[in-house]
């Protein structure tokens, strides 16, 4: 930024700032003086010393969390006002919506610690910068914004909030930031969960309970993608991200269009009318509108697909000073041609995904490449490559030291580019599937429309065939009806529904649901605890789910025939039934299960509708389909027969 800007920042936040130092360091700081003194701290205390720290703090997060770097606008710092496009939050809970426009006071007090979840482009990044920026302009706290990533056994969140407070002269030291975390009054950002590495996670995860223990009187907001590791945090309330409307889609473009001054906005609009069937999927998620923006100033036409998408962008990247500079080319760094940059750049995703891992020193980052160049048959200069994908093909943004993918999903996608090309590609995609990590969702979301075929006969078709197994052979002794049975077994097919009355032992699941070597029931992971009443006595109800269900979410969000997006039902009754008091009653297919009783049948399946909906990490969530399932079935196995009758020679 020039100077000039960073003093109008200043300008700007200083009457947001000063009442925040007035209402809540300086009592802070008078309420320490006893512990300062006996902490030899020099006085500072009375001269003001640790209020002007905090001062610089603020001014340098506002400053921060004021600009973005964007995928769109590369290699510029855009202010977040300028496009950010309000989101609304849905409660898991109640399915109540918040819209972000400003961040209000009483949302936080309500509750205190949120877990934000939903897929990749949703806009959770922005948001936690927007709140940053909206919590001090009302002057109603300090936040703290922490990329989750750059924390490890070396380097923790105590270590990043000294850090942030005291970047230079480290002259408070992290006892006092501990003490003035503890009186409360900040607000603790912790973004994106999903981009630690795997295995980093525990070490993370006790880090931030720790912090949440020792410093409850504070607010706290995490973000992340799906993840199953996200049981942990228990005692945060979940929301997901609404999908974006059209109007909102469309608000966002014109936002773009103002920044860029392309007065391309109208057209695209116009275009996306036309193909709205299309192109509706990618309307709803604000990273995607920025590449279909993105794309349409580089060849005026809308793709179809989101890998297409990608391509595109890779593409107008690769190219983008050509756009601007009358047919100027400038040449790559690195030497390469736009395909063979590709062809390290699949690589480089690929080895980097497998470790997790998205922002790198630019020694990492080195040493990475040097691993691709040394197994592929290509010729470059490790740092030449880096400083291309930085400058002249940015797809990488610097971030203080380090360097990042400007967006995971950009990763995952060069990731499925990889992937698709290799001749072991059937083998990877089924070990893919086989580790049931949640890092490779999107990556297999991208392999089904790269490799549909693969896919289908890797992934979907034993999937399905485990849905009709399972359907085939279970409450065949109920007496209930068919319709009802095939219901019931479309929701539970991919999650385990338990309850427990009277919670005598409501400590040792909740030791449980906290402790990761002790989630997985089988195939399945403890996913949420949840405490009701019926007629003043305590319900606890649990839910657990399998990395198959997250795969139909994946079908069904692409509008598949086979399976069917579970809605929420406002009029559901209250389910009045005597559980076992002493140990967990989980849901079987016996005549005999409580669960099963014809009377009470319905409304036990309209339950773990109820339970499904309150702990999906995402907006949506499916079922699949029975009879639609069989014909899929009978499809993929016909296609697969002609392939491996087809004479590929034939004809040449």
């Amino acid at each position: 930024m020039e100077l000039n800007e960073i003093k109008d920042i200043a300008i700007i936040a200083k009457p947001f700032v000063e009442p925040i130092i007035s209402t809540l360091i300086s009592p802070k700081v008078a309420q320490l003086k006893s512990w300062l003194k006996k902490q030899q701290t020099n006085n500072k205390v009375f001269d003001n010393y640790f209020e002007n720290k905090f001062e610089e703090y603020l001014f340098r997060t506002y400053r921060n969390c004021s600009n973005l770097n964007i995928l769109v606008f590369p290699n510029q710092q855009i202010q977040i006002k300028n496009i950010y496009q309000p989101i609304t939050l849905n409660s898991s809970k109640n399915g109540g919506n918040y819209k972000i426009s400003s961040f209000e006071e009483s949302f936080i007090t309500k509750y205190k610690r949120i877990l934000i979840s939903d897929n990749a482009g949703m806009g959770k990044s922005t948001l936690m910068k927007w709140i940053s920026i909206s919590i001090i302009e009302q002057s109603i706290s300090i936040p703290i914004l922490i990329e989750l990533k750059r924390i490890n056994k070396r380097h923790t969140l105590l270590d990043e909030i000294f850090n942030q407070i005291n970047p230079i002269d480290k002259s408070f030291d992290k006892n006092l930031i501990l003490k003035f975390l503890e009186l409360g009054s900040f607000t603790i950002l912790f973004d994106g969960f999903d981009e630690i590495e795997y295995n980093e996670r525990q070490t993370v995860i006790q880090d931030i309970k720790s912090l949440t223990s020792k410093a409850p009187e504070n607010w706290y907001i995490l973000t992340s993608r799906p993840d199953s590791e996200l049981t942990s945090f228990g005692d945060f309330q979940l929301f997901n991200i609404n999908p974006l409307s059209k109007k909102e889609s469309f608000e966002l473009i014109d936002k773009y269009d103002s920044v860029n001054n392309n007065h391309l906005s109208e057209k695209l609009k116009e275009g996306i009318e036309i193909k709205f069937s299309q192109v509706k999927e990618f309307l709803t998620n604000p990273f995607l509108v920025s590449l279909l923006y993105k794309t349409y100033t580089y060849n005026k036409d809308i793709p179809s697909k989101k890998s297409t998408f990608y391509d595109e962008v890779y593409s107008a990247l690769y190219k983008h000073h050509d756009l601007s500079k009358d047919g100027y080319k400038r040449n790559k760094k690195s030497g390469l041609d736009i395909h063979d940059f590709r062809l390290v750049l699949r690589r480089l995703a690929f080895n980097t995904s497998k470790v997790a891992k998205t922002e790198y020193t630019d020694i990492q980052l080195i040493a990475y490449l040097k691993e691709v160049n040394q197994s592929i048959n290509l010729e470059f200069k490790e740092l030449s490559y880096s400083e291309d994908l930085e400058l002249n093909v940015p797809l990488f943004v610097r971030d203080g030291q380090n360097l990042k993918w400007s967006h995971k999903s950009v990763q995952d996608y060069f990731t499925a580019e990889y992937i698709c090309s290799h001749p072991k590609k059937k083998e990877i995609v089924q070990k893919i599937y086989e580790s049931q990590k949640s890092n490779y969702l999107q990556i297999i979301d991208f392999i089904s429309e790269l490799e549909p075929q693969i896919f289908s006969e890797t992934i979907l078709l034993p999937l399905l065939k485990k849905f009709i197994y399972y359907s085939d052979n279970s409450y065949k002794s109920c007496k209930i009806s068919t319709k009802e049975i095939r219901r019931r077994q479309s929701i539970t097919f991919g999650i385990l529904f338990g309850m427990q009355q009277n919670v005598d032992n409501i400590s040792d699941w909740v030791k449980k649901f906290h402790d990761d070597s002790e989630r997985k029931i089988g195939e399945f992971t403890l996913n949420n605890i949840n405490i009701s009443t019926a007629e003043k006595k305590p319900i606890m109800s649990l839910i657990a789910i399998s990395f198959d269900q997250e795969i139909i979410n994946i079908i069904g969000n692409k509008g598949s025939k086979y399976t069917k997006k579970i809605e929420r039902n406002d009029k559901q009754k209250e389910l009045n039934i005597k559980l076992p008091s002493k140990e967990i009653l989980f849901i079987d297919d016996k005549p005999d299960c409580l669960f099963n009783n014809p009377k009470i049948f319905n409304a036990v399946s309209n339950k773990i509708i109820s339970s499904r909906i309150e702990t999906s990490s995402s907006n949506n969530s499916y079922l699949l389909d029975y009879e639609k399932s069989k014909t899929e079935i009978k499809e993929i196995e016909r296609q697969i027969k002609i392939e491996k009758e087809k004479d590929i020679l034939e004809g040449i």
